[in-house]
């Protein structure tokens, strides 16, 4: 019923949302499914993201501190208030090119989310379909590289993705991009002219997607 993909750039106030979710968010729901980590150099991804409304909530936080003696417990001024930006009724349009994903989606073994663990998402339906590529069309809601013109959105510096290889330690973020999320609230596409733009064969008229190829670390 909800979304919320944080910006990594911002850690205090308003837990703000990218409008759509960063590649890094995806590879790890695909990751989720597959029971393993799913890297860059394993599939392409392309995607559309839709939901009905953009809201801010309250949200009751536990606040915890360390004593003299080293130990964990709940801060004395009890409980805390935050806000957090939410999309409502988030829907995905998921492309990915290794057909052997296929098995990760029909079975997966983690429960795919939405951002957070209470942003659960469930699987609708799965199928083969062609992808032929276009030098232009029309675009939906995604995450393309800037600059990119004709499209509106929000400029946003994002991670490719998170290697959480090393046992341990903290996730390591891979390069970064500057993208333009355009906000999915719309159900306006548009026309754009650049390369690795693909047209599914589900799709209706010029519709196409941009199919993301990953920036080399």
């Amino acid at each position: 019923m909800t979304s919320s993909f944080r910006l990594p750039l911002m850690i205090s106030g308003t837990q703000m949302t990218t409008p759509v979710p960063s590649y890094s968010n995806l590879l790890g729901m695909i990751s989720a499914c597959a029971g393993r980590i799913v890297m860059p150099k394993e599939t392409r991804i392309g995607f559309e993201f839709h939901c009905r409304s953009h809201d801010v909530e309250l949200e009751r936080t536990v606040r915890l501190m360390v004593d003299k003696k080293g130990r964990l417990k709940p801060q004395a001024k009890g409980q805390g208030i935050s806000y957090r930006q939410v999309y409502r009724y988030p829907k995905l349009d998921l492309y990915v090119t290794d057909l052997n994903l296929k098995s990760a989606f029909e079975n997966p073994a983690a429960t795919p989310c939405f951002g957070r663990s209470q942003d659960i998402a469930w699987i609708v339906f799965i199928r083969e379909i062609e992808l032929y590529p276009m030098k232009e069309g029309a675009l939906g809601p995604t995450l393309v590289p800037m600059p990119q013109p004709g499209v509106p959105g929000l400029p946003v510096r994002l991670p490719e993705w998170m290697d959480n290889a090393r046992k341990g330690y903290i996730r390591y973020p891979g390069p970064y991009g500057v993208y333009v999320a355009v906000i999915p609230t719309t159900d306006l596409r548009f026309e754009v002219k650049r390369k690795d733009l693909y047209h599914p064969s589900d799709a209706k008229g010029n519709h196409v997607v941009y199919l993301h190829r990953w920036i080399k670390g």
